[in-house]
């Protein structure tokens, strides 16, 4: 049995294919399970949170930083 995933991009699209899948009487599950957070994530994101927001550096500065650093 093969699989494939798809990612909609919303409700509509997603209401599409299933509709057209059931036409052509191919079978599919539909995992609401997909993304789930882990305590891993959430104890980063907590950590994130209670960061000092004065010593905030944006993604493009971090980026520079890191390629001036290892000369990416």
């Amino acid at each position: 049995m093969s699989s494939i995933t798809i990612h909609f991009k919303d409700k509509e699209e997603e209401t599409l294919i299933q509709n057209l899948l059931q036409k052509m009487k191919i079978s599919f599950e539909k995992d609401e399970d997909y993304f789930k957070v882990t305590d891993e994530m959430r104890k980063t994101i907590d950590e994130a949170l209670e960061q000092d927001r004065s010593q905030f550096v944006d993604a493009f500065e971090s980026l520079k930083k890191v390629s001036e650093k290892y000369g990416i």
